[in-house]
């Protein structure tokens, strides 16, 4: 028979303190790259302190592939909202962000304030040279996930005449997602009907609408709104980065066109050249890719822009997970939804082909930068260098021949 002393039961059930959980979110935001996000959470809170079972850390990652906005961004708060509720959920987001966000803002203020020196300005364009060949990867990579069939196909190559013909983002996501209905509901329906028939059945349980959290949301942002409406241009940067992670599916290099389209040809915030700047920071910095939205606010209203423009962006995952995460289950499996879903997905691929081609022919002006967007791609395709070895290594490379050419 086997004793537990009052010690060990308090130890068992004592929370994590949000210190804690704080210090590991910093350390995850400090090293953490892209998609091993994922694989540095689960070491780190499944692994070695046990905080996440492995089930939950696995329901929190299939909540964030089907929630809009940035995937790791949606993961951390699943993950501190389980561990600690809404207070881990908050104290995991902020504590996670602050690593990025610090580094970004530095490397912004070095762009925008020494960037036109010669010695610096190389450095940039060696930058814009190897995001050509890591855009090129990212559309195999991505197009490997998203297109899958002919159907797949059909909804990216159109996805590619409406990129080219009438760039309209919010008409695209409209028939994507109707192309995904109309495409993917019947299919979906009859393999769920075979895997149920081919299960035992589970009672359902009915899932509450927490309406107590939807209207401190709506609280929240009305204050926001309000806050920033004495200041227009930080109220035009946050709706239009709010709306972009309320709506947009995929993540990182998925939201690439969409970005690019209004911050580079509808609002005119930033030139081609310094977008591009601002996607290879966000792939050589910690953290999620979109933290480049910190780039892009620091060139609109300096500091100010650049965390309005941040939490614009990644505020819609904090939100959506913590109203949806006792309900995931049923929301992960409604059919609508994931056909809807599957059509945007395989949108992006032919978005992101577009976009690739678009860098292209920007980027690549003479032999020695088509030589190094190609050795950057086959790094990165045939080679298990971490991409940020691959972006710094060809930057380098790219700044010493230019350096020997002057």
């Amino acid at each position: 028979m086997s004793m537990t002393t009052p010690e060990t039961s308090a130890t068992i059930h004592q929370p994590v303190s949000l210190w804690k959980l704080a210090g590991v979110y910093l350390l995850i935001g400090f090293t953490g790259f892209g998609p091993a996000l994922a694989a540095e959470t689960r070491k780190h809170l499944v692994k070695e302190r046990k905080w996440l079972s492995e089930e939950d850390f696995l329901n929190g990652l299939a909540l964030a592939q089907m929630l809009p906005g940035a995937i790791f961004a949606s993961l951390t708060v699943y993950v501190g909202y389980k561990i600690r509720g809404i207070a881990g959920a908050l104290t995991s987001f902020f504590a996670f962000l602050l690593p990025p966000f610090s580094l970004m803002l530095l490397l912004s203020y070095v762009y925008f304030t020494y960037g036109s020196l010669p010695s610096i300005s190389v450095l940039f364009q060696g930058m814009a040279v190897v995001v050509a060949g890591l855009v090129a990867n990212a559309v195999i990579d991505i197009g490997k996930s998203t297109v899958t069939d002919i159907k797949g196909i059909g909804i990216a190559a159109g996805s590619v005449g409406i990129m080219t013909f009438y760039p309209s983002i919010f008409l695209l996501l409209f028939l994507a997602a109707t192309a995904g209905i109309v495409l993917y509901f019947q299919p979906l329906k009859r393999e769920c009907l075979l895997s149920e028939a081919a299960s035992s059945p589970k009672a359902a349980k009915a899932a509450a609408i927490p309406f107590n959290r939807i209207l401190m949301l709506v609280v929240i942002l009305a204050l926001a709104a309000y806050g920033l409406s004495w200041q227009p241009v930080l109220q035009k940067l946050g709706l239009v980065f709010f709306r972009m992670g309320s709506v947009l599916f995929g993540g990182g290099f998925s939201m690439i066109p969409f970005i690019q389209q209004e911050v580079v040809y509808q609002y005119h915030w930033l030139t081609l050249d310094e977008f591009v700047v601002g996607i290879a920071l966000g792939q050589v910095t910690p953290g999620p890719v979109l933290i480049t939205a910190t780039f892009i606010g620091y060139k609109v209203a300096g500091v100010s822009g650049a965390i309005v423009s941040t939490l614009g962006v990644f505020l819609p995952s904090l939100f959506l997970v913590i109203l949806t995460a006792e309900i995931h289950q049923k929301f992960c499996h409604n059919l609508w939804i994931r056909s809807a879903i599957k059509g945007i997905v395989a949108a992006f691929t032919g978005m992101i082909l577009v976009v690739a081609f678009g860098l292209a022919q920007h980027s690549l002006v003479d032999i020695p930068s088509v030589l190094l967007a190609v050795m950057t791609f086959a790094a990165l395709r045939f080679s298990r260098l971490d991409t940020i070895w691959v972006v710094l290594g060809g930057t380098l490379l790219y700044w010493l021949i230019a350096l020997a050419v002057l």
